[in-house]
């Protein structure tokens, strides 16, 4: 039976960032409202069954009002292309991979030590810190403002992860209604936008701007990853996108420290304005 998805249920749970990507029941249908308003927002749709299984949808139906069909594809890449992997190195095809390769993307594969690797590797660990700290503010009820901010740094992570492994580009990141303008205007001049200075970080701050201190290094050593990667020795940035993608969400995740600090301390977290960001 179909659970149908209307805007307000969205706007309730969800932050609803542009560019972000959602994950929704297998059984979930959108109402017109509903849909219209993740279009117009570019927001990716991922619906997943019981045994964790992804799900987009296919081509809309033909008949007026009909649901489109959905179709199995990676949780990861969303795709389902399937590629002869060959060896970087050689060029030919191994019938057996040997545990010192892996797959770099899905055509190729690399040893186990090449520096894309290792920023996937510090990717992966920053997304596993950000759903730790997701944990426990879902133990709060999982719908505060704090929270939804938290969803779309989890889900820029994923975001730059999959662009670097399919090579497609990285969306603007967003936090909540702060564009990348505004994280940056906010990490920079924290007092004058949000009513609070610069921190350093200490035990009096508390467990939460810890962990989120924490993720925040994690994310700046991506960055200093993907520097090794993408800038070469002409200083020629091959993907600019997800070196600005990084830079920003280190500097969003501070942000998001600030406010948690002020939250905790009883201080009203402030809304965006509309402004300039300058």
């Amino acid at each position: 039976m179909s659970t149908f998805v209307t805007e307000s249920w969205l706007r309730e749970r969800f932050s609803l960032a542009s560019g972000s990507e959602i994950h929704l029941p297998e059984n979930a249908r959108l109402t017109p409202s509903a849909r219209t308003l993740l279009e117009e927002r570019q927001i990716r749709v991922k619906y997943l069954d019981d045994a964790g299984r992804a799900f987009v949808e296919a081509e809309a139906g033909t008949t007026r009002g009909e649901e489109p069909a959905l179709k199995r594809v990676p949780v990861l890449t969303g795709k389902n292309e399937r590629n002869v992997a060959t060896c970087l190195l050689c060029a030919q095809p191994l019938a057996t991979k040997p545990d010192t390769l892996t797959s770099l993307d899905g055509k190729a594969l690399v040893a186990k030590n090449d520096p894309r690797l290792k920023l996937r590797g510090k990717l992966d660990t920053a997304i596993a810190h950000a759903v730790w700290i997701q944990t426990e503010l879902d133990a709060d009820g999982g719908k505060t403002t704090l929270a939804h901010w938290l969803a779309d740094v989890r889900s820029a992570l994923g975001q730059v992860l999959r662009a670097e492994v399919t090579g497609e580009a990285m969306p603007p990141v967003a936090m909540g209604e702060f564009d990348q303008a505004a994280i940056h205007a906010i990490s920079h001049n924290p007092l004058k936008y949000i009513g609070h200075d610069h921190i350093v970080p200490e035990v009096g701050h508390g467990a939460r701007v810890a962990r989120l201190n924490l993720l925040r290094a994690e994310i700046r050593e991506a960055e200093l990853l993907a520097a090794d990667v993408f800038i070469d020795r002409d200083f020629k940035v091959t993907r600019p996108d997800l070196m600005q993608a990084l830079n920003r969400l280190s500097s969003a995740v501070y942000v998001l420290m600030l406010m948690t600090l002020m939250s905790e301390r009883g201080q009203s977290v402030p809304a965006k304005e509309e402004r300039s960001w300058t």
